[in-house]
């Protein structure tokens, strides 16, 4: 049970923090761009760091409030933290792939 707990709730939050670490380094990384694509791939990326951060934050609020008062809207909350967290890694795919060029 505390394993299945931690790889439930410690996958997530470890993807969090590393996207709130990686977000000042974003944005000072922002004036080696130049280019549609680039630009492009920059800001998708700048949304993507700012929002998952943001809506974990928000959804594992509503997530251990349900869970104390035993919801059973608990479990939804947690698979909108893993839905967010799968668009967050496929916004950041995308925004890396247009930047190829800029990462060698």
């Amino acid at each position: 049970m505390f394993w299945r707990n931690l790889a439930v709730h410690g996958i997530p939050l470890i993807f969090a923090v590393a996207a709130a670490l990686a977000l000042l380094p974003w944005i000072m990384g922002a004036s080696a761009l130049q280019g549609d694509a680039a630009s492009r791939g920059y800001s998708v990326g700048m949304v993507a760091l700012f929002l998952y951060p943001a809506s974990y934050q928000l959804l594992i609020i509503a997530w251990g409030i349900c869970h104390w008062k035993k919801w059973s809207l608990a479990r939804v909350f947690l698979q909108l933290i893993w839905c967010s967290l799968g668009l967050f890694v496929a916004a950041m795919s995308y925004s890396l792939v247009l930047l190829a060029d800029y990462l060698k």
